[in-house]
């Protein structure tokens, strides 16, 4: 017997029933929430915010600006340029018998004013040697990690900062920039995945710190380079946390004994709950406008091997690009320069309003890093044949051949 499309109809029915009546609800709460957390002003909300304690759920640091709220852009300098720098790789392969990967990095620079360009590049680093291929805490070491998986789209994306600085250096020094890369610089998948100390500290410590240190010292007066990193459509909720613990003003440990990640059982607290940061910025800012400037809760937790980006990289504000609400986070030189904080602001709401929702320099740099399907397969077909042409073994795992030459 097939589906009862009948009782089905039946059931699906009460259930949109039962939707139509939350979501009214949740409508109310959330025209609740906006109202009783309007009322709270920034100094009650930073200090309540600016606790330690841990809660069942993520909330960030509120500052000067408030809890909530709208700002409006400056006009974007009459001479200015934005930068991005985006990557794509190739994963080590097992069924291949070449024991490889590779890292494209593709990036776009767009100066505006009297005299516009556009300069675009394609750069592919194919590692193949041990010594590219694994992480090691020293050369003596036996010790190692195959870089591969996420770690290899961790190292992609120390890469693409490495990367920008240099391009940064390479830009005339006559006018400010806007320095972009696509999603966070959190590096959740390294904090989630339990590598060895030595791993983290490359990344981190050996890399990462260096390259936002070379964009920091590449900032001056004449030319300011606001470093930013735009995630599209962001699923966080730290925000709509720190709505939480501003509207109920519980301790940590009374919030761990009654709160969980979407529901409590205080009044205050659970009318707050379940909401996430893009609801409320959606229904709180105009196209071009951005949220007040926070600090993240998250970044508090420690990597292996001491802090993670700590203070160095935890500061974020939204911004309604027109389509959607993006996040923006900023390192800690842009977030306390009020200039750098403006030019990032205006630069990035213009990018987003040429980019039709989408910074344009992001757009374009994805563009020239892209790693097709086609480009995958011509990739493996190179490697065979080169590795035929110099007497190599070419022989591939019997799964990869059963696909290609399918029995039925």
């Amino acid at each position: 017997m097939g589906l009862d499309f009948g009782q089905t109809a039946r059931q699906m029915m009460a259930a949109m029933d039962g939707a139509t009546n939350s979501r009214r609800n949740r409508r109310q709460r959330f025209a609740d929430t906006l109202d009783r957390a309007s009322a709270i002003s920034a100094d009650e909300a930073a200090s309540r915010t600016a606790t330690s304690g841990r809660r069942p759920f993520v909330f960030s640091h509120t500052g000067p600006e408030g809890l909530l709220g709208s700002r409006q852009p400056q006009n974007p300098p009459e001479i200015w340029t934005a930068l991005s720098v985006d990557g794509s790789h190739i994963d080590v392969d097992r069924h291949l018998p070449l024991r490889c990967h590779l890292i494209n990095l593709g990036g776009c620079a767009i100066t505006y004013g009297a005299r516009p360009s556009c300069d675009l590049f394609s750069e592919p680093t194919l590692a193949v040697d041990d010594a590219d291929l694994y992480l090691r805490p020293d050369e003596q070491s036996l010790d190692e990690t195959l870089i591969s998986g996420r770690l290899l789209g961790a190292l992609s994306t120390v890469r693409e900062v490495e990367r920008l600085a240099d391009a940064v250096d390479a830009l005339p020094a006559d006018g400010p920039v806007l320095a972009l890369v696509d999603g966070t610089l959190a590096f959740w998948d390294v904090q989630r995945g339990n590598y060895p100390n030595y791993v983290v500290d490359h990344l981190i410590n050996h890399r990462l710190r260096p390259a936002l240190g070379k964009l920091e010292a590449a900032s001056g007066p004449d030319r300011p380079v606001a470093v930013a990193a735009y995630t599209s459509k962001p699923q966080t909720t730290e925000v709509a946390g720190a709505v939480r613990v501003a509207l109920c003003g519980s301790e940590a440990a009374e919030c761990t004994r009654r709160c969980s990640a979407r529901r409590s059982d205080l009044m205050q607290c659970d009318g707050a709950a379940g909401f996430d940061d893009r609801e409320l910025f959606d229904a709180l800012l105009e196209p071009g406008h951005r949220s007040p400037l926070y600090q993240s809760g998250r970044l508090a937790s420690r990597f292996a091997v001491g802090q993670a980006l700590g203070e160095e990289w935890s500061h974020f504000y939204y911004l309604h690009s027109g389509t959607e609400i993006g996040r923006v986070e900023i390192p800690v030189w842009v977030a306390e320069s009020p200039t750098l904080l403006a030019l990032s602001h205006a630069m990035l709401a213009k990018q987003c309003e040429l980019g039709f929702g989408y910074p344009v320099v992001v757009s374009e740099a994805h563009e020239q890093a892209v790693v097709s399907g086609h480009d995958r397969e011509e990739f493996r077909k190179l490697a065979l044949m080169l590795m035929e042409q110099n007497g190599l073994p070419t022989t591939e795992s019997a799964k990869t051949v059963s696909k290609r030459l399918p029995w039925l």
